[in-house]
Formats: C-alpha cells, structure tokens, sequence
C-alpha cells in the first residue's frame, strides 16, 4: 500500500492537471487485478487522473527481457498480489508476452532505480522502472515536458 501511495503522490507532484475531454475514463480491465472495483469506481469519479496514470503504467510502467538463468536467478521472484489481503501469493512459473499483466503482481517501485524480479525459471526477467523514470516518461506521454 505505501509503494502505491508514494507512486500516486509522484504522479500528482508532477503528472500536472489532466484535462478530462468528453466521456469519462475507462479503467484498463488489467486495473482489476491490483484494485478492488469500488477503488476503481472511485478513481474513475473522483481523480480520473489516476486511472490515466494506472492505465498506462499497466501497459509503460515495466519491460520483460530475456536474460541468462544465471542472471536471471540473482533477482528475487516476481508473486502474484492478492488484492483482498494486499499480500504476495504464490511465485509465477511461466511467461506468456499476449497474457502477461503487471498489475497482476506484487512489485515495488524504487525512487532512483530499476526494480528487477524474476519470472520463476524461465530466464525472463521484469525491470520495474523507477518512479523518477516513470514520472519523467509518463509526462512526456501527457506532453508535460
């Protein structure tokens, strides 16, 4: 929960206002797998900003590389979150790129660096950009630069 709430306060810090066009925001059905659809109901209300932000942090936020068992093997295992308790589950084993949803995961975000996790022993691992780089990312694709 803290981990969110310090990449939800980034995201306002420097995100800027986001100016809603006509309609409303469409949550990525991938937000289901790290909110409960109340939350969701809520951000989509009351700080759609935050549902534009999630929506392309599901879909920006990381990148899945192939890399050597022996790398691979040096980072902890990426886990499954339980959005009921907000708790780490059970490890993932296999890696399908049409399928694969980060929101679906316990990870971490760091201030200053990459957040690597492997995927169990398939040799693929997951980069979890750091918030500055995700701030910085995110407002160019907002043209806040």
């Amino acid at each position: 929960m803290k981990r969110i709430l310090i990449v939800l306060i980034m995201t306002f810090a420097f995100a800027g206002v986001y100016a809603q066009q006509q309609g409303s925001v469409v949550p990525d059905n991938k937000l289901y797998s790290k909110f409960q659809a109340d939350d969701i109901n809520n951000m989509v209300n009351l700080l759609p900003q935050e549902i534009v932000y999630w929506n392309w942090f599901a879909n920006n936020g990381y990148v899945v590389k192939k890399a050597s068992m022996e790398v691979a093997q040096k980072f902890p295992p990426l886990k499954f979150f339980d959005k009921d308790t907000k708790l780490a589950a059970e490890e993932e084993v296999a890696y399908d790129e049409a399928t694969f949803n980060i929101m679906a995961y316990d990870f971490e975000i760091l201030p200053d660096r990459t957040n690597v996790y492997r995927i169990g022993d398939t040799g693929y691992i997951v980069n979890i950009y750091s918030s500055r780089k995700l701030v910085e990312n995110y407002n160019r694709f907002m043209g806040h630069e």
